[in-house]
């Protein structure tokens, strides 16, 4: 791909709110999980009479999304070749940047493609369902928290703080100003406590929700709270584990190195009948420093960038998603059924794996009432005319079709035990996979949304008057007939799957880990910590002026392919 060029138009309401961000979102967050030659975007938010538009679920990044998919489907249309392989040729590889400077430290996205195309046995439905009944893609990339904070400082004030301390009865009560609003956050943070300290997750106590006792936390947003709360509990979760151990060997006479702490007892590794229970040690903890107590808190990494805005849009680690929708079309009345999802999401690590698969379901929900069925409608005077769930259609169990929720594990060095975010990047491909499955079935773009049944049967009315058709029933289904380009981009994507397997295994990492699960001091600069530290070189101006530049590999400067001359 040798480029993209976006033009987003906002309607921001007659409010400012986080207009400069979502206009920002729009641009960046569109060009992953692609590799790109170039990129140019214009964003507007203009002022309307309409009530405030501010941040939701998949901040920015929806609607451009769901408009670069559906380009790249029309791309291949064009090329004669298949969609899911113009993508697989054109990925990002593991440890690299976008050409917006964001840096990937984990990518599931290949994984992610090639099972939702066996899932839904792609090869043997696409272009060749019969009319009515069509199948599309759609992939996502979103961030996993913000590395810009909102409220304050970032070089003052860390992004999360969590403080732990045990009881005497060897409880662990977590207190955290992290909000659970439903994502299973509570529930995240004493997994990952209770992983550190190899305890029972029914002995960790998380108290959240009380302002006047927990320490300050940023807030819930940008998906941000696993993962930047959940480093800061490993953190804290270590200091408490520390001083086990080091209770352990004054009564055991054996290092901590040497040391395992297991199922509510630490032994010695060459022979675990030499230990003591994990009472033992806390008691022995306990008279020696009157109260077993730790904090932890967590930084986003080290990250600059070279782009006007880029610090508002870079995180710590990015989430990836692909899915396959099937629809059935009604030519006669314009209703659209989606029948099927298969929908692949790269969370990095599954610290609960129901509530991953959970958020994924809610995500499909979500993104079929904004692709099919929710429209707010206004007056000429700025008021909401559909303002109850009579009229406002979202989706009920009715509408909901069988969803594969497939869970990609990449492992993200950055994230708690290896986790991504789950929460707002599911959301994303699920509209461009119904939009061009509509079109699979009926070979007509619809440019509009919602697919409201009078918006299809219009697209559809449209379509037999350019073609002097009278029935519906004589329209043709799209076909593919593959082109000479099929074959180089199989190809090509055989090649980049290679390219991948050997960086995954290759790539020195080290230098992405954000120090959190390795007792590192946020508070001092990693240079002062990590011998041979270094900032990752960032893209030279001339660099970023050639119109062939597609970004650097993070730490390696190796030159990838640039607009496909292979």
């Amino acid at each position: 791909i040798s480029g993209f060029d976006i033009d987003a138009l906002i309607d921001g309401g007659g409010f400012a709110s986080f207009g400069h961000v979502t206009s920002y979102y729009n641009g960046v967050l569109a060009t992953a999980p692609y590799e790109l030659g170039s990129f140019h975007y214009t964003g507007a938010r203009v002022w309307t009479n309409k009530p405030a538009s501010g941040a939701m679920r998949g901040h920015g990044a929806v609607n451009t999304r769901c408009a670069v998919e559906v380009g790249l489907d029309e791309m291949a249309e064009s090329m004669h070749v298949d969609p899911i392989d113009l993508r697989l040729a054109n990925l990002l590889p593991p440890h690299s940047r976008t050409i917006s400077g964001f840096r990937i430290t984990s990518n599931g996205m290949r994984e992610a493609l090639e099972r939702v195309r066996e899932g839904s046995e792609w090869d043997s439905k696409f272009r060749q369902l019969p009319l009515g009944k069509g199948i599309g893609i759609g992939c996502g990339f979103f961030i996993s928290g913000s590395g810009l904070p909102i409220h304050w400082d970032p070089k003052n004030f860390p992004h999360a703080t969590v403080h732990i301390q045990v009881d005497m009865d060897g409880g662990v009560t977590v207190h955290t100003g992290a909000a659970d609003i439903g994502q299973g956050s509570t529930t995240a943070v004493a997994q990952v406590v209770a992983e550190v300290l190899a305890l029972p997750i029914e002995m960790i106590h998380v108290r959240s929700h009380e302002s006047d006792t927990s320490p300050v936390d940023l807030g819930s947003y940008s998906s941000r709270v696993t993962f930047m709360n959940a480093n800061a509990a490993i953190r804290a979760a270590i200091g408490i584990r520390d001083q086990l151990l080091k209770a352990a060997w004054e009564m055991l006479g054996y290092h901590p190195n040497v040391l395992v702490l297991n199922d509510r007892r630490i032994y010695y590794k060459h022979d675990p009948a030499i230990g003591v229970s994990y009472l033992q040690a806390l008691h022995k903890a306990q008279a020696d420093t009157g109260a077993l107590i730790a904090r932890g808190a967590y930084r986003s990494p080290p990250m600059g960038g070279v782009h006007k805005g880029a610090a508002a849009g870079l995180a710590p680690a990015y989430s990836f998603s692909a899915y396959v929708a099937e629809v059935d079309v009604d030519v006669e009345t314009g209703l659209i059924s989606c029948t099927n999802v298969w929908a692949a999401h790269d969370c990095g690590k599954a610290l609960n794996p129901l509530a991953v698969k959970g958020q994924i379901i809610g995500s499909c929900h979500m993104g079929l009432g904004q692709v099919l069925t929710e429209k707010m409608v206004y007056g000429r005077t700025g008021h909401l005319q559909n303002a109850n769930l009579l009229e406002y259609k979202i989706p009920s169990v009715h509408e909901m079709p069988h969803v594969e929720a497939i869970i990609v594990e990449s492992s993200d060095p950055e994230g708690p035990f290896g986790a991504k975010e789950a929460g707002e990047g599911p959301l994303l491909p699920i509209l461009p996979a119904v939009v061009n499955a509509v079109y699979d079935a009926i070979g007509i773009r619809l440019r509009n949304l919602p697919l409201t049944p009078d918006v299809v049967y219009a697209g559809i009315e449209k379509h037999l008057k350019k073609h002097g058709l009278d029935d519906a029933e004589a329209i043709a289904s799209p076909r593919l007939k593959h082109g000479p380009l099929q074959k180089v981009l199989v190809a090509r994507s055989d090649e980049h799957r290679e390219r991948d397997r050997l960086r995954q295994r290759s790539e020195d990492t080290s230098a992405y880990v954000n120090g959190v699960l390795f007792g590192f001091d946020p508070d001092r600069p990693l240079a002062e910590q990590v011998e041979g530290w270094r900032e990752a070189d960032e893209p030279l101006p001339e660099q970023l002026a050639e119109l062939g530049f597609a970004g650097r590999a993070w730490l390696k400067k190796e030159q990838r392919h640039m607009g496909g001359d292979d």
